[in-house]
């Protein structure tokens, strides 16, 4: 099985490096394309991308899983999207994420996410339990969500009324991508993320798994600090909401934040847990 990974970046020397590693890295019975799409960075972003492709090229970088391939692209973009699209439109993989240029997955996510993928060929959007670390890269929180709604993603309440998607923790199938506007994907400046969960939510499921897999890194003058631009394309996407549907909203955070993990699996037969030696559903 082959896992295909994009990285939009700009500008982004900083911690590129540890994005990259934490990509390359991973660990079993899978092959990695790794693809780079970068805005035309003025900085050593271009440089570092160029020495882990030239070290994987040569075979001086010790591989851990049976192949990995590393494309980049680096030419002027309209933005962090429109750098995703021209990933999107290139990955030849079984399973397709996305992370970006500051964030990074955690040791053995992939071969958590393949073994699940082959396991059940019904689960086709899957996420891990969302982690957050400070800028040092220090994880700081991880929680089991209790369930993610179809209808309930779709009207905007996850990332509103209760916790946003982890899109760093978050892989799918590529047929999924079928479902996408690809041009209107590329259009958006913030809330790209949440266009894809509404459309994949039209269609599929989103399970859930009881492991850490990546997560997001809290800076400043990151683009998801610009909370206004981002709500206001959110909102331009969210289907509009019904009294029932907040009320239900509501009703989840008492589950999502107090329930013990073996009582939302009780409630949630969309969570894959580990037990007996293998990854099993709810």
């Amino acid at each position: 099985m082959k896992i295909s990974i994009i990285t939009p970046c700009y500008n982004a020397e900083k911690y590129i490096d540890e994005t990259i590693e934490s990509v390359i890295s991973q660990r079993g019975n899978f092959e990695i394309e790794y693809i780079i799409v970068d805005g035309g960075s003025d900085d050593k972003t271009i440089s570092i991308v160029e020495k882990y492709k030239r070290l994987i090229n040569l075979g001086q970088y010790s591989i851990r899983c049976n192949d990995v391939t590393i494309t980049s692209i680096s030419e002027e973009d309209s933005g962090m999207y429109d750098a995703l699209v021209k990933g999107l439109n290139i990955v030849i993989g079984d399973v397709v994420a996305y992370i970006n240029s500051d964030d990074f997955y955690l040791p053995n996510a992939f071969s958590t996410v393949v073994e699940i993928f082959k396991t059940y060929p019904d689960v086709e959007w899957l996420t891990g339990m969302p982690v957050c670390y400070t800028e040092k890269g220090q994880i700081w929180g991880c929680s089991l969500p209790f369930k993610y709604n179809r209808t309930l993603i779709r009207k905007g309440i996850y990332g509103s009324i209760l916790p946003f998607i982890q899109q760093e923790s978050t892989f799918w199938r590529p047929k999924l991508l079928s479902f996408l506007d690809l041009n209107r994907l590329k259009g958006y400046k913030f809330a790209g993320d949440f266009y894809t969960w509404y459309m994949f939510s039209k269609y599929v499921d989103l399970y859930i798994v009881k492991s850490c897999l990546g997560g997001f890194r809290g800076r400043k003058h990151q683009l998801s600090s610009q909370k206004n631009k981002y709500f206001s394309e959110f909102y331009s996407i969210a289907e509009k909401r019904t009294f029932l549907d907040i009320m239900r909203a509501y009703l989840y955070i008492v589950p999502h934040y107090f329930f013990p993990n073996k009582i939302k699996r009780l409630f949630n037969k969309k969570i894959i847990h580990y037990y007996d030696g293998q990854w099993m559903k709810s």
